[in-house]
């Protein structure tokens, strides 16, 4: 195992493949919730969305497969997301480091309008907090 300090590693924002309907029915279907604002685009419309959104925990996946990408499976041992504002299918979700003090390694997940749809904290293999 690399001894090399997390918090010395480089790490650069990434880009996620569009969301597709197909994904997000896949995720739903893989975590078996029922709830229709992820699937019924009508149900969504009532309560005042502008489509489907996708649930946390497919959010919280775009932010581990970044991670992971870049780090490794290994390195990753926990990650703590905070929703910020809903991901609709067809947008692209950029997940870039930021700094939340000395101490805490921060993500970020951005929407290709640039507004912040997700925060989280992750602690990481060699962190001083591990």
């Amino acid at each position: 195992m690399n001894e090399q300090r997390t918090s010395d590693l480089e790490w650069t924002p990434s880009t996620a493949p569009a969301v597709t309907s197909e994904a997000m029915r896949s995720f739903v279907d893989g975590v078996s919730d029922p709830n229709p604002v992820h699937t019924d685009p009508e149900f969504a419309a009532k309560a005042g969305l502008p489509d489907v959104v996708v649930q946390a925990s497919h959010t919280t996946a775009i932010a581990l497969d970044a991670l992971v990408a870049q780090f490794g499976v290994d390195a990753i041992l926990n990650l703590d997301v905070r929703l910020r504002g809903p991901i609709f299918p067809g947008d692209e979700v950029t997940v870039s480091p930021v700094s939340f003090g000395e101490l805490d390694r921060g993500v970020e997940l951005r929407n290709q309008r640039g507004d912040v749809v997700a925060t989280g904290i992750v602690v990481m293999r060699g962190d001083p907090d591990e």
